[in-house]
This record gives C-alpha cells, structure tokens and sequence, in this order.
C-alpha cells in the first residue's frame, strides 16, 4: 500500500490489520467519537461504534463457507450489479459481485467539519475473474464519511461501450437489542412485494413490527425511514439518495435455524433495512456514464 496513504491514515488514528475475513485486510478507524472498522474484502463497513453506545451494525460469529462465494451476515455488504438470484445464471452467485472481491484504498483524508473520510475502490480490470463473470466494464467506489453517524456514497460507472443493467443494495445489518421490539417506521402507504408470501404484493399499514419473518422489498419508497429500538434505547434515522426501493429482511427463528451461516439466536439481533434499487426499480447505466447511491445514518432520541 501507498506509503503516503498509510501516513494519512495514522493521522487519523487508523491502522491496517489482518483479518480473518477470507485473510484480507481491515481498515482500523479509533477516534475520541467513535470507532470503526472497513473490511477490504467485499468492501465492507462492519462495524461503527460511537463512544460509550452499543455498535450500530450487526456481526454475525458464523463464519460461513470458506469458499470466494460464501455468505457471511454482517455490516454493510454491497449488492451489486444484481440484487438477490442472477435472473439469467443460476451459477452465478446471490446478490452479485462486488461483496466477493477486494477492494483497495484509494484516500484518506477529513471533511470540512473534521469528519473522517476513507475512499476504496473496485475495478473490474484488476480482477480477470470479474471480467470473465460480468460483460461490462465498470469501477465502484465507496466514499465513507464517520462522524457522529455514517455516510457511503456508492459510484458505479459504466466503463464499456453499452447499457448496463443493475440492480443493487447496500445491505444493511442493523442492530437491535431485540427484534420483537423493533418497529420500522416512514414506510406506511408504500406498496411491497413480500417474498416470503409468493411474491405477493401488498401495502404497508402503519410502522413494520415486530420485525422477524421478513423479507418485502418496498417499491417506490420515500428516502427517509426510521428504524426504533427500545431495548437498546435508539432511534436511527436512515436516509438515502439514489434509491427508490427498502429492502427489509430477517429471516424470523424457524428459518435461521436451517441456515449453516448463522447462529442461533442472531435473527433477534438484527434487522436489515437496506438501501436499494430492485425488482422495478432496476435500471440501466448508460455506456460511459455513472449513477451514485448515498446512505446517511444518524441518531435521533428514542420515541
């Protein structure tokens, strides 16, 4: 790495450290406010602790499979350039390819406002797997922005010659001191398709609780919701750009239970709310052009 980067980088109380995920590299961020840290393989914010509060992401002690395809349950992975099964190859994996390649730090730096700023990147020229996978020429960055909450900026931009359809989330294990506790709240009215009912469609009434057995993708949905947690004592506001779908997901007690890459319990501790762009709110990047997906996440006193 960039001897200069890794300068800046200790400036900021950061360090680079070895992982256990797939052997590669973390991104270590202490300062007085919070603390973070950024897997590089996948492109992963896992965790992010503000000083004396409970992490606001989720981890999973599962593992999983240890093979470039296996799943693990945690932080922010990005689904990217498909969001859930490949329509066209069943051999291709779930959610895409960008959570399955390593990423690499590009900057560091600070905001304005003293906010810490990292920026990693993903080119599909720098993984010949990647191009022999997906026909498209592309270059993802992630610009993180850590302060008294959270920012991505996600980039995708079109390096090939034609349209390139996508459909994407940045996937998001939420924690939650309990999931029968939790409600999710701004998504009353917004029409959903729930997967967990044949694809049924429905509308959303009042806030979503308790927030287990789910997995509804919210179509044309507003970019602000809430995701309130009274056992932990929090309300998260969770914003978004760029997005016109939420994706909520937990897989409930009786499915977690049947799955290899989660332990038990872990479904009452999270709960996904991701930022999304699916089912028909996919769409197409120009050739040469680029489209961007921003999530913000703060604290807000509990209500």
């Amino acid at each position: 790495m960039d001897a200069q980067l890794m300068r800046e980088l200790e400036e900021l109380g950061g360090e680079i450290r070895p992982a256990s995920l797939r052997d590669c590299d973390e991104i270590i961020i202490d300062q007085p406010g919070f603390s973070a840290r950024i897997a590089l393989w996948g492109g992963h914010l896992v965790s992010f602790v503000p000083a004396e509060q409970t992490d606001w992401l989720f981890q999973s002690d599962n593992e999983g499979v240890e093979t470039r395809f296996g799943r693990r349950h945690f932080g922010v992975p990005v689904c990217w350039p498909w969001f859930g099964a490949n329509q066209d190859d069943d051999d291709l994996p779930a959610h895409g390819l960008a959570r399955y390649f390593r990423w690499q730090l590009v900057e560091v730096g600070r905001f304005k406002n003293g906010d810490v700023k990292l920026v990693i990147r993903l080119a599909s020229e720098d993984h010949p797997l990647l191009e022999e996978m997906w026909p498209y020429a592309f270059e993802l960055r992630q610009v993180f922005r850590l302060g008294e909450g959270f920012s991505i900026n996600f980039s995708a931009a079109n390096l090939s010659d034609q349209a390139m359809p996508v459909s994407e989330a940045l996937h998001t294990y939420f924690r939650v001191g309990d999931n029968q506790a939790a409600r999710v709240s701004g998504l009353d009215g917004v029409t959903y398709i729930d997967k967990f009912n044949e694809g049924k469609q429905s509308t959303q009434e009042g806030d979503v609780t308790p927030c287990e057995e789910l997995d509804r993708v919210y179509i044309n949905s507003p970019e602000q919701v809430r995701l309130h947690d009274p056992k932990l004592g929090r309300t998260l506001l969770i914003e978004s750009q760029g997005a016109r779908s939420t994706v909520l997901w937990n897989p409930g007690e009786a499915l977690a239970k049947l799955r290899a890459d989660m332990e038990e319990g872990d479904q009452s501790h999270f709960v996904c709310v991701e930022t999304a762009n699916a089912l028909a709110n996919q769409y197409q990047i120009a050739a040469g052009d680029m489209h961007q997906l921003r999530l913000t996440v703060r604290a807000e006193s509990l209500d």
